[in-house]
């Protein structure tokens, strides 16, 4: 078999260059999957927002139909609407739950807590003060507010809940001695009150 001088030049140029091209092209690989998903979900999240852009500027429909040789088409005025992105379910819950907080009412038993603890950290990391007006609660907000009222007097008062507790029996709330004297309960060390939320000073 006989090969033409013009072919065997054009071979061997081409087997010359294709180690120079090789490197050129040379590519180099994503350090780990995580690069690799997070590369692909920023491609998705800008290939999906032109597409919404592009159909948001839509204005006609082009509707064609075929039937043997002949060929109908139809352009129907319409406008495209891409609705805005719905609230995720873990927002609706959230928002859902701190409506439910922020309704808060409760009724229980009362004790107060004063001289023993003056001085210590509270679960907020401020320092208990006795005689200022705040609360110990199991589960409410740190540095929310709540009105106390003594079932028995009808007497209130508004406290910031800033520790936790109490643990001891069917207790609701422990208030500190300042709080617990403005509404009589500090000579029966026990009472029954009514808790509600409200706004603090700053709200």
């Amino acid at each position: 078999m006989q090969f033409s001088l013009k072919y065997i030049l054009a071979l061997t140029a081409g087997l010359s260059l294709s180690p120079l091209h090789a490197e050129m092209v040379q590519s180099s690989s994503l350090s780990n999957d995580v690069d690799g998903s997070n590369l692909a979900a920023r491609v998705l999240s800008k290939d999906s927002q032109n597409f919404n852009s592009r159909l948001s500027n839509v204005n006609s429909l082009s509707i064609t139909e075929r039937s043997g040789d002949q060929v109908r088409r139809q352009t129907i005025a319409a406008k495209i609407d891409i609705p805005e992105e719905e609230p995720s379910v873990i927002e609706k819950l959230n928002a859902v739950a701190s409506n439910t907080v922020r309704k808060f009412s409760q009724t229980g038993v009362a004790s107060w807590y004063g001289r023993q603890f003056h001085g210590r950290k509270t679960a907020s990391g401020e320092t208990f003060d006795m005689n200022a007006m705040t609360a110990a609660h199991r589960s409410l907000p740190l540095n929310c507010y709540i009105r106390v009222t003594n079932r028995d007097n009808g007497k209130s008062v508004v406290v910031k809940v800033n520790d936790r507790g109490p643990f001891h029996g069917n207790r609701v709330l422990d208030l500190s001695y300042g709080a617990a004297k403005q509404i009589g309960l500090t000579n029966a060390g026990l009472g029954k009150v009514s808790i509600e939320r409200v706004d603090g000073p700053n709200s």
